[in-house]
C-alpha cells in the first residue's frame, strides 16, 4: 500500500502541477529547438596512415650493401614519434598560416593571446590517435567541409615533411662528418704517395715482385757466368791449339758479367738505381710505404662509396608515413546531434520541474517566515 500512496501521490503532484510542468517543458522545448538550429554543422574528415620504417632510408638497405629484410612499417615507437610530432606547435602554426584560421575562427591576430586562443581553436577540431589496426586516424572538425578534408591532408604531408627533416637531419651530420673525415684521408693518401713515389725514385723499386725476380735472375746469371768464364780460361788459357780469338772472346765475355756483377752488388750512380744492394735497402721501406698506400687508398674507396651512398639516400624523397587512405570530403555532419539536444532538454526540464513540485507540496506546511525568523 505504500508503495501505491506513493505512486498516487507523484501522480496527484504531477496533476497538480500540470500547468507549470507544461509551461516549462514549453519554454525548454522552444529554446533548445532555437538554440540546436543556431549551432553550425561541423563535418570530420579523416586521414589514416602508418608510419614507415626508419630502414628503409638506411643507404645500405637502400643498395643492397646488407643482407638484412628491410621492414617498411614501423614500430610502436615509430608510431609514437608520429604522435609527438603530430601534436608539434610547428604542425598548428603551419595550418593556421596556410588556411587563414585567425580570419576564419573570427580571433584577433594582432592580440597578445591571438596565437594562444587559435592555437586552442583548432587543437579543440583537431584529433590523431592509434585505432584499433595500429595506424594514426588524424581527423579534423570544421564548419566547411571541403576545408576540413584540405587541413587534415595538409597535416598529413607536413607530419610527413618533419619526420622526413629528422631523417635527413641525422643523415646530413653524418655527411658532414664523412666530407671532412674525407678531406682528412686525401691529405694523408697524397702523403702517402709522395712518400711513396720518393723512395721508388730513391731505391728503383717499382715493382717489388717483378723487380725481385729479374735481380734475383740476373745475379744467378751473372755469378754462373763469372764461374764458368773463370774455370774456361784457366783451362785453355795454356792450351797452344785454341785459338787466341777465342780466348779474347772468352776473357770479354767474363770481364761483361763481372761488370754485371759488380754493378748488382754496388749502390746505384746517376740515377742509375738497379741493384741488389738499393733493392735490398729500399724493399723494408717501399713495401711498408705501398702497403699503407693501398690500405688507405682501399679505406678512401670505401668512405668514398659509402659518403655517395649516404648523400643519394639524403636526396631521396623517402617517405616517413604510408598512406591508407586520405581524407575526403564529408558529405554528412558529425554534430551536433540536434533531436537529442531537444529531447535531452525536454527531459532535463520536466525532471527538474518535477523535483521542483514535489519539494514544494512536501513542505507546503512549512511557515518559512517563521523559520526563517527563529
Amino acid at each position: 500500500m505504500n508503495h501505491r500512496d506513493n505512486l498516487l501521490g507523484l501522480i496527484g503532484t504531477i496533476y497538480r502541477w500540470r500547468k507549470a510542468i507544461r509551461n516549462v517543458c514549453i519554454v525548454a522545448l522552444i529554446g533548445s529547438v532555437a538554440f540546436a538550429l543556431w549551432l553550425p554543422n561541423y563535418y570530420k574528415s579523416t586521414t589514416v596512415f602508418y608510419p614507415a620504417s626508419p630502414e628503409v632510408s638506411k643507404p645500405e638497405l637502400i643498395f643492397g650493401a646488407s643482407s638484412k629484410m628491410i621492414e617498411y612499417f614501423g614500430t610502436d615507437k615509430d608510431l609514437d614519434r608520429l604522435l609527438e610530432v603530430a601534436y608539434n606547435n610547428e604542425i598548428t602554426d603551419y595550418l593556421v598560416a596556410r588556411f587563414g584560421l585567425y580570419k576564419h575562427y573570427d580571433i584577433d591576430s594582432s592580440s597578445r593571446e591571438g596565437l594562444f586562443w587559435v592555437r586552442e581553436t583548432f587543437r579543440s577540431h583537431y584529433s590523431v590517435q592509434k585505432n584499433k589496426n595500429d595506424a594514426l586516424e588524424l581527423s579534423i572538425e570544421d564548419t566547411d567541409p571541403q576545408l576540413a578534408a584540405d587541413m587534415a591532408n595538409a597535416a598529413r604531408d607536413k607530419i610527413n615533411e618533419l619526420s622526413q627533416t629528422l631523417v635527413k637531419k641525422t643523415q646530413g651530420t653524418l655527411l658532414a662528418s664523412f666530407d671532412e673525415n674525407l678531406k682528412v684521408k686525401q691529405v694523408e693518401l697524397n702523403k702517402l704517395a709522395d712518400s711513396l713515389r720518393y723512395l721508388q725514385s730513391k731505391y728503383g723499386i717499382y715493382s717489388i715482385s717483378q723487380q725481385g725476380d729479374e735481380i734475383t735472375n740476373e745475379l744467378i746469371t751473372a755469378q754462373g757466368e763469372v764461374l764458368r768464364g773463370r774455370a774456361r780460361l784457366e783451362v785453355l788459357s795454356g792450351n797452344p791449339i785454341i785459338p787466341r780469338d777465342t780466348i779474347e772472346y772468352i776473357k770479354a765475355n767474363l770481364r761483361a758479367y763481372e761488370r754485371t756483377l759488380e754493378k748488382l752488388n754496388s749502390p746505384g750512380k746517376n740515377n742509375d738505381n738497379f741493384s741488389a744492394q738499393n733493392f735490398n735497402q729500399g724493399l723494408p721501406l717501399v713495401a711498408v710505404i705501398a702497403d699503407l698506400h693501398f690500405q688507405a687508398r682501399r679505406q678512401f674507396s670505401y668512405d668514398l662509396e659509402r659518403y655517395y651512398q649516404i648523400r643519394a639516400a639524403y636526396n631521396s624523397n623517402i617517405p616517413a608515413i604510408q598512406v591508407v587512405s586520405i581524407a575526403e570530403r564529408p558529405i554528412m555532419k558529425i554534430r551536433p546531434k540536434r533531436t537529442v539536444i531537444v529531447v535531452a532538454s525536454l527531459a532535463a526540464a520536466f525532471l527538474f520541474t518535477l523535483l521542483a513540485a514535489l519539494i514544494a507540496d512536501a513542505y507546503k506546511d512549512v511557515n518559512w517566515k517563521a523559520t526563517l525568523n527563529n
